[in-house]
């Protein structure tokens, strides 16, 4: 395919890296000068690192058109490896994580779930409970894919009825512009102690229960609850494929890739907030699998969270982050080529107390001696970056790409900060 490019005009190969990762139009670009030439256009730079904004995967805070193309490839190296001064020299015994931009939101309810516009500290659209005795619970949201400056947003709340406690699940789609919204789904949902790690891939989204997991299509108004053979299993959407994290006889982690293709019988219409609250369940071991991964050599006898983060510049490409209850974090390389059987390897193991990871594999780590948060870097490194936060932080989270922490103090602004 690659010798037949240099023969095609400008505006056709174009078209064609339109429909290409960047690790596609790099490989393109090693072939000839011509194609190098094209590769390293302005117009395909804005259209790839527009794809990663559709993905989720770069934020919208920066204008891509008053950028270079070397500074756009700037940041897309940063998603990979994460902010420069988050991995300090080697002389460097105690390094500081410098600031590179902060953005402060003035969010008026701790209470309310309210979708804000960051760059302009603006709040676009909030949510209105279905009655005075509903409670928010949790709740997901991504952006579609196939239409821009829209968000799908799962929202789980809890309504005290006279008949006792229920839960119930909304799926609503906001115009992030125009602050309207419409809803798309409203059904039951079991009533469990734990709602917990809510996500939204395509038309499919999941939530962990303390049975199980409930994944729903709310594009078909259809869901199946998805249990393991213990309270251990962990489950995870990514695009086209349902990943399931499992132990073997032997405690041996399994990792199941299960392809969208073939959950279709499992399927059941959603139960209306008036209906009966009998739920269909499925066992993985009942569903088809695309592979089994067995991580020869590495016992977990308990995983308390996983995440898997698509990769910035190949399509096929994902990381898998395993938290253990001892061993601290477990990377693994998952990669699904169209063309070629999936596979997956280990890649690093981090030491023990670390939190989840970004990307880029630094996490978050808490270090009593010096008194607050640091930066564990995923190389080796004589001392972790120090963050300078506010004081009586009640929340940090950290994105997942960009590498920016979202601090909550009582009575405090909620605060943004990028790093260089």
């Amino acid at each position: 395919m690659a010798s037949l490019l240099p023969n095609l005009a400008p505006d056709v190969i174009f078209s064609i890296f339109a429909f290409c990762d960047i690790s596609s139009v790099i490989s393109a670009s090693e072939t000839c000068q011509y194609l190098h030439n094209l590769a390293f256009d302005k117009s395909v730079w804005l259209g790839l690192l527009d794809n990663l904004r559709r993905r989720s995967i770069l934020d919208r805070t920066v204008n891509l058109e008053t950028l270079s193309v070397a500074e756009m490839i700037g940041i897309v190296r940063r998603l990979i490896t994460g902010p420069q001064t988050w991995s300090p020299a080697e002389l460097d015994r105690d390094p500081v994580a410098e600031v590179s931009k902060m953005i402060t939101l003035h969010v008026r309810s701790a209470h309310t779930l309210e979708f804000w516009n960051v760059a302009h500290d603006r709040l676009v659209w909030r949510h209105t409970p279905a009655g005075e005795r509903t409670v928010l619970v949790n709740f997901g949201a991504e952006e579609t894919a196939d239409t821009e400056s829209a968000i799908v947003i799962m929202v789980f709340l809890r309504g005290d009825l006279p008949g006792g406690p229920m839960h119930f699940l909304e799926m609503v789609n906001v115009d992030l512009r125009t602050g309207t919204h419409n809803c798309l789904l409203v059904a039951r949902a079991p009533y469990s102690e734990l709602l917990d790690q809510p996500a939204i891939c395509g038309a499919l989204a999941s939530v962990r229960l303390k049975s199980g997991y409930m994944i729903i299509n709310w594009k078909a108004n259809s869901y199946f609850m998805i249990r393991g053979h213990d309270s251990h299993s962990r489950f995870a959407l990514i695009p086209g494929h349902i990943v399931a994290l499992m132990s073997s006889v032997n405690e041996e982690l399994q990792i199941h890739l299960i392809s969208n293709d073939t959950i279709g019988p499992f399927f059941s219409p959603t139960i209306g907030l008036d209906d009966a609250t009998e739920f269909s369940a499925a066992s993985v071991e009942e569903m088809p699998k695309l592979h089994i991964f067995r991580a020869i050599g590495t016992k977990l006898s308990f995983w308390g969270s996983v995440q898997i983060h698509a990769s910035p510049v190949r399509d096929t490409d994902y990381r898998v982050w395993i938290r253990g209850a001892n061993e601290g974090l477990l990377s693994y390389q998952l990669s699904i080529p169209i063309d070629r059987e999936p596979q997956c390897r280990l890649r690093k193991a981090l030491r023990p107390g670390s939190q989840l990871a970004s990307y880029s594999g630094h996490a978050l780590h808490y270090e009593a001696f010096r008194g607050g948060w640091t930066v564990m870097s995923p190389g080796p490194s004589s001392a972790n970056p120090r963050l300078q936060l506010f004081d009586d932080v009640e929340f940090v989270d950290l994105a997942t790409y960009s590498g920016a922490l979202t601090c909550l103090a009582a009575d405090s602004p909620t605060v943004i900060q990028y790093y260089k």
